[in-house]
């Protein structure tokens, strides 16, 4: 998902965002008390101290998170720390060493409390990474806070030590006594967290408090405010809706607005509180209006409070910060959730049934361009390797989207429009998540024959663990909908090539068969120019790349490259690859039981 003279303080919220109730650690068990500074911003560390509970105990295990829940990859926050140091009560150093990639062995000198402190590197711009820049400082969890081994469930109280006027916003609860609290492990490390000088604003949805925090401020114009204010209002309400409520005290959209070269954007769900990277363009034009992702983006994150963070799949219940955790059901968590962000936004009025439509039809072009079938349980599983020829933490979001749309049509036809797949989150969510446990697979298809799915074990086995081609034309049909296929051809290079050191579009690798292969491209050459058109790593130079050669097959192409230092360049010849576009339409005279389908799905009802 998608990725700063010293003063003792617990930071109060911004007054521009009241505070919810305070929500004091259990006092059944004694918590860890943490402090996080930032000494000097220009070096760009955190200074962590952590002090543990330890009396009985001959030695302190302490760890670091090796990923971040949401995010399928393996992170290793612990190679970022340095100056690692253990004391006991009385101040007296302690003897450490480490027991594992990210653990920490501490002799505890029969101490009853052992405080250990370290130094964090924060300089990356990632979703579930930390990062210090100039007077603004943000991190998750996971890439501070050491918890004890075995000791997932103790409490934690938090506090602040900042330059002179750093304000603090945070997903952890205040208290009444001055720290920031979790209830457990868990809670902690799902933690965002903002510090320094950035936008603070707010507004009250369905009787809670949703927070907006924005980096840079000045990012926070005042047609940004008005739009995100709104949209996220839309959201918020219609997503609460389909489950009775919202599941939190307070809500916090955290963004970064990123005015260096970055090759992403996108989102990290938290359990109250989503974390947003965007680089300027794709943010908000001067105007204020945003870019096409970012409606999406904030629904599907806003998603997740329920698809993921609350109803989540047995694999991952309880979370393992230790290693992965393999799933078959990350097309469900993510690409069902990518539906419903859909769903919420011509729900809530922020999409047309056009742009819905040409959304779904983008979805499908997706998926049918992926250059070998694919099965989407086996992307749920491979998405922890980040596939190199079936990119699968991408491509389980559009067809996992797909299916949730034809599962919900399918049931929606099967019971006259009297169930839908509607039913079978909520049902999720009450049987599972509300009784504190993961569901399976099996329940999930029992969950979808009890909403009357037909067929359901059929489909389970030739579209989700199988790879045959989605129904689309069949099922949609059901709604009203008319699919229509046309191969439109495109150049195509064949190319990989990733931004490195010093600005630099660098080759990682070339496809079989394509015009990169045939110039004699090959990795670790930096990329300058191809045709006429120049490669930048902060611009998309695909795009006018297939608007300048289209239809242009076998006609000269020159690629100029650098190849250990030296310039060269390389011929072939423009090579074109056929994609199939699909457009979705209403059609023109559906039946009644057609237009009662699409109606209800549209509008989140069921009945006549």
């Amino acid at each position: 998902m998608r990725h700063a003279l010293m003063l003792l303080i617990a930071v109060p919220l911004s007054a521009a965002a009241p505070a919810p109730a305070p929500a004091p650690a259990p006092a059944q068990t004694a918590p860890v008390k943490y402090e996080v500074s930032v000494p000097a911003p220009a070096t760009r560390l955190f200074h962590v101290r952590a002090e543990f509970p330890t009396r009985g105990k001959d030695t302190l295990y302490v760890s670091l998170p090796a990923w971040s829940p949401g995010n399928y990859e393996i992170q290793n926050y612990a190679r970022y720390v340095r100056h690692f140091a253990a004391k006991a009560t009385g101040g007296q150093p302690l003897f450490w060493d480490r027991a594992d990639k990210d653990t920490w062995r501490v002799t505890t000198g029969k101490s009853d409390r052992v405080s250990v402190e370290f130094d964090y590197l924060a300089d990356t711009i990632d979703l579930s990474m930390a990062r210090i820049v100039g007077d603004f400082a943000q991190f998750l969890g996971t890439n501070l806070f050491l918890y004890e081994e075995g000791q997932l469930d103790r409490p934690a109280e938090v506090l602040f030590a900042l330059p002179p006027g750093w304000q603090v916003t945070t997903a952890l609860k205040p208290s009444a006594a001055g720290p920031y609290v979790a209830s457990n492990y868990h809670e902690l490390a799902d933690a965002e967290t903002f510090l320094g000088r950035y936008m603070v604003d707010s507004l009250a949805v369905d009787g809670k408090w949703l927070r907006i925090a924005v980096w840079p401020a000045d990012a926070y114009t005042a047609g940004v405010q008005r739009n995100m204010r709104a949209d996220l209002e839309k959201i918020a309400k219609t997503e609460n809706a389909l489950f009775g409520g919202s599941p939190y005290d307070a809500y916090t959209v955290f963004f970064n607005v990123i005015r260096e070269p970055i090759n992403f954007g996108g989102g990290l769900e938290h359990s109250a509180s989503q974390f947003d990277i965007m680089p300027q363009g794709a943010f908000a034009d001067a105007a204020g209006n945003f870019g096409d992702f970012m409606i999406p983006l904030m629904s599907h994150e806003y998603f997740h409070l329920f698809n993921v963070k609350r109803i989540r799949p047995a694999e991952m219940w309880p979370y393992n910060y230790h290693a992965e955790q393999f799933t078959p059901l990350l097309w469900w968590s993510e690409g069902v959730t990518d539906y419903y962000a859909d769903l919420t936004n011509i729900r809530s009025g922020l999409w047309t049934t056009e742009q819905f439509l040409a959304n779904t039809g983008q979805d499908m072009q997706q998926v049918e361009s992926a250059p070998e079938p694919w099965s989407e349980e086996d992307g749920s599983v491979a998405t922890w390797i980040n596939e190199v020829f079936v990119n699968s933490s991408q491509l389980y979001y559009p067809k996992g989207a797909l299916t949730g749309m034809l599962l919900d049509v399918s049931i929606r036809d099967a019971t006259d429009n009297k169930k839908s797949l509607d039913d079978v989150m909520r049902a999720l969510y009450t049987r599972f998540y509300q009784k504190q446990k993961g569901f399976t697979t099996a329940d999930l298809l029992s969950l979808l024959r009890e909403a009357g799915m037909p067929d359901v074990e059929g489909f389970y086995q030739r579209y989700i663990n199988g790879r045959e081609p989605l129904p689309y034309e069949s099922v949609f049909a059901k709604a009203g909908i008319v699919v229509t296929r046309q191969g439109v051809s495109n150049p195509f290079l064949g190319v990989n090539a990733q931004p490195g050191d010093g600005g630099k579009l660098v080759v990682q690798g070339v496809v079989p068969g394509s015009a990169a292969e045939a110039a004699g491209l090959e990795s670790g050459d930096v990329l300058l120019k191809v045709g006429d058109i120049d490669t930048r790593p902060d611009q998309d130079w695909g795009g006018p790349f297939r608007d300048r050669y289209r239809g242009k097959a076998g006609a000269p192409l020159a690629i100029a490259i650098t190849r250990e230092g030296k310039p060269m360049t390389l011929n072939t010849e423009v090579r074109e690859r056929t994609a199939v576009s699909f457009t979705l339409a209403p059609a023109a005279s559906p039946s009644a039981k057609q237009a009662r389908i699409w109606h209800g799905l549209a509008s989140g009802t069921t009945g006549s």
